[in-house]
This record gives structure tokens, sequence and C-alpha cells, in this order.
């Protein structure tokens, strides 16, 4: 791009094409590196799920210019990776909905733990859509693939997905809610043999 435009005569239209192939490559680098962020969460070994969630809605946040609350027991670092994983892509998932399709200025991440279960709830103040639309498994409408992926991942934990939104209020927002076992998977030590000693 910088040889195209250092061979350009100052002909105004072709300036602001060169322009408009730099933005499109600017946004394909910053997709790719989010892509490749969302394939490969890197801080979830690290620093624990608790920590990774934090880390990602405040980078959504900055990304997007919505407010983000969030509140998240601790207790979640104690799942196993591959469950800590699935609901990493849980709120990927629902805070990628949000920005595209809800128009929302606030969005809240709060996970608790209660009765033996964990509750993680998404909300925003965005112009909600009708819930139906989500909750029917029958397929008979078209909701792409986001809802059912987050749906299959919880029911691999032992899930469930409950969505609720009022379309009919302006502003009304839309809760997204899910719910698993707090199931802490401790790792299994090999026993030795008694004829080992």
């Amino acid at each position: 791009m910088m040889r195209i435009r250092a061979r350009l005569d100052t002909v105004d239209g072709l300036e602001r094409l060169c322009d408009d192939v730099d933005a499109s490559i600017d946004q394909a680098l910053r997709e790719i590196r989010s892509l490749t962020y969302l394939l490969h969460p890197q801080n979830l070994m690290a620093q624990g799920l608790k920590a990774t969630i934090e880390c990602y809605a405040h980078g959504f946040a900055e990304r997007t210019s919505l407010r983000v609350g969030i509140g998240i027991d601790a207790s979640v670092d104690l799942l196993s990776y591959a469950s800590q994983r699935s609901l990493l892509r849980v709120v990927q998932e629902g805070l990628t909905n949000i920005f595209r399709h809800a128009k929302a200025t606030e969005v809240k991440i709060v996970v608790d733990a209660t009765n033996g279960q964990f509750r993680l709830t998404i909300s925003d103040n965005g112009r909600g859509f009708p819930a139906r639309r989500a909750t029917d498994g029958s397929g008979a409408m078209s909701m792409g693939v986001g809802i059912p992926a987050m749906r299959a991942r919880l029911k691999q934990l032992g899930g469930t997905l409950e969505i609720r939104s009022g379309p009919e209020t302006l502003h009304s927002g839309t809760t997204l809610c899910a719910v698993f076992p707090q199931r802490v998977e401790a790792k299994r030590r090999k026993r030795r043999s008694p004829l080992q000693s």
C-alpha cells in the first residue's frame, strides 16, 4: 500500500480508495488477533477462569465502548480446564451476540456459586428480541450457530441455558442465564499395587 501511495498522483478518489483498503487491512488484523485469542486463551491455564473472564471483558469494553460490570465467584477456578474453557466460550459468545445485535450500552457478567451449582448471568440494556426464538428447540426459526453452540457446551457440563428478553418494551434488554453443577473434578492419583513397595 505504501508503494502504491508513493506512485499516486494527487487524485482524490484514489487516495480515498487507499484509505479504505488500509482500514480493511487493519480490521482484518484485529479480527485475526481476536480469533487467535478465542481459539487458544493463554490466560486460562496461567491465571484461571475468573481472571481470564475479567481480562477478556475489560478488553471487550475497550474495543466496543460498552460499559461492562463483572462479579465472578473465585471458586470457578476449581473447575476442570475443559469446563473452564467451555464456560469462557459461553461468555465470549454471549458478549459477541450483545455487541452484534443488542444495541446495548451496558453489560453485566455475574457468576455465583450456590446450592452446589454455578449460575452465569449475562445481562444487557439493549433492545431485546423474541426470546421464544432462542428457547424453542424445534429449530423452526434460524438463530445462527451461537445460541445452539452455547446450549451444547452447557449440556456437556450437565447444565442448561435460559434466555429472557422483552422486545415489546423499549430498551428492555436480554438476560442469558446458564446453570450448571459445581463439580470440582479432582485429579486422580495413581494407586500403587499392593505388590509394589
